[in-house]
């Protein structure tokens, strides 16, 4: 069973008190501190009232709506013969700017089947274990 209290006997403030806004001058150093991060991940900077906003929490950058792509009309406008498309990678994997052939891919799914990734014995790290050697993965023989 539960009690309700009623409107107005509750003992709990549940008013949010008002904050007094900062001066302005003590938002100035991380101003600069933040379009220094920003200058260093190479985006754009803000203002100082673009600053001022996002420190509040009343600022949202702005976002552009996302285009919708059906499989009939180009993306752009220009047409499809000047427009240029990636190709796409028909290999699994790629490493150091080199595809691996399809022979190298199935040798080495092959030897990867000799092994299976189990954790140590009771707790610890995953590691690498011959299937003939599962059964004692981890413990002292």
């Amino acid at each position: 069973m539960t009690m309700h209290l009623e409107r107005g006997l509750s003992l709990l403030n549940t008013k949010k008190r008002k904050k007094k806004p900062k001066p302005l001058h003590k938002y100035e150093a991380g101003f600069r501190e933040h379009n220094k991060f920003l200058k260093k991940m190479k985006l754009a900077r803000m203002t100082f009232e673009e600053y001022v906003d996002y420190v509040q929490g009343k600022w949202k950058p702005a976002q552009q709506p996302l285009q919708k792509m059906s499989l009939g009309t180009p993306i752009s406008s220009e047409p499809m013969a000047r427009q240029t498309l990636p190709q796409p990678k028909l290999s699994n994997r790629i490493t150091r700017g080199s595809t691996r052939s399809w022979k190298e891919t199935r040798e080495r799914l092959e030897i990867s089947k000799q092994y299976s990734i189990v954790p140590a014995y009771n707790k610890g790290p995953y590691m690498v274990v011959a299937k003939e050697d599962l059964k004692t993965a981890g413990r002292k023989v």
